[in-house]
């Protein structure tokens, strides 16, 4: 059987593993499964849990579950404040709890409502610039008994490491979603001509325009651009994947034109048989 030591000398070898590996992978799901079951691991824990904190509403949410209950746990979530990982991720101090039957702080809801036994957790926060963005929690050791300081310790350096890797893998993200708006952008731009300051003002300010969700009015004379211009927003725009449909406003007759626009009401005149 491996000593104490010998223990801790392997799991500082994951950890100088992980380093590498986590540096490497830009897929954010990826990376949370590669996180989380590597630190379980290097733990010996039966059950854990990581969860990112929404900065929006406060809460904690599951992103990667293991143990024989996982499945149930994405049901969940957490304010801060509530239960250990609560009291974590508020305080951003790390929590070692060795008997949760006796911790007021432990929110016993969820055990009880997936059938898990909860003995003893380790959680710890990840932070970025001192800056919680979630929390990883390991949920009593595989071989029984309870995790020790030296976990503590261990966990401490790896959560650093992961809360990294997480940010970085969101920073590649944004930028891969921006780099492929530029390029539709690019790819439509070139149909409009025009290199001086005017046009590219113009642009520049469509472009801006397209991360808006609110409705662009734009004017100008027949024949100068308007239809491109509204689909370099759209080309853009989050919207990109979904339909541009167009309409020749002056083609249509004054009396029909809100109603081609807008729709109507059953029975809103003669002949309207339907919603529309």
């Amino acid at each position: 059987m491996a000593t104490q030591q010998e223990n801790k000398d392997i799991a500082i070898g994951q950890l100088k593993n992980i380093s590498s590996w986590v540096s490497s992978v830009h897929d954010l799901n990826q990376l949370l499964e590669l996180i989380l079951h590597t630190g379980t691991r290097i733990m010996r824990a039966k059950a854990s849990s990581l969860l990112l904190l929404d900065q929006k509403t406060q809460k904690l949410y599951f992103k990667v579950t293991t143990g024989t209950q996982k499945d149930k746990m994405k049901n969940f979530e957490i304010s801060l404040g509530q239960g250990i990982v609560g009291h974590v991720a508020e305080t951003g101090q790390p929590l070692l709890i060795e008997d949760v039957t006796q911790d007021k702080r432990w929110y016993r809801n969820i055990s009880d409502e997936i059938g898990f036994k909860t003995r003893s957790i380790l959680c710890v926060p990840m932070k970025v610039k001192d800056n919680v963005i979630g929390a990883i929690e390991f949920i009593n050791k595989a071989e029984g008994g309870s995790f020790q300081q030296s976990d503590l310790e261990l966990l401490n350096v790896f959560a650093d490491v992961a809360a990294l890797a997480i940010a970085n893998a969101k920073k590649f993200q944004i930028a891969e979603r921006e780099n492929k708006g530029l390029k539709q952008a690019l790819g439509l731009s070139h149909q409009i001509i025009g290199e001086s300051k005017d046009i590219r003002e113009v642009m520049a300010d469509a472009l801006k325009v397209a991360d808006s969700k609110a409705s662009t009015l734009i004017l100008g004379e027949s024949g100068t651009g308007k239809e491109l211009l509204a689909r370099l927003i759209h080309q853009a725009s989050s919207r990109q994947e979904r339909y541009m449909i167009t309409l020749n406003c002056a083609a249509v007759p004054e009396t029909l034109l809100e109603d081609e626009l807008f729709g109507h009401e059953k029975g809103a005149f003669t002949g309207a048989g339907e919603r529309k």
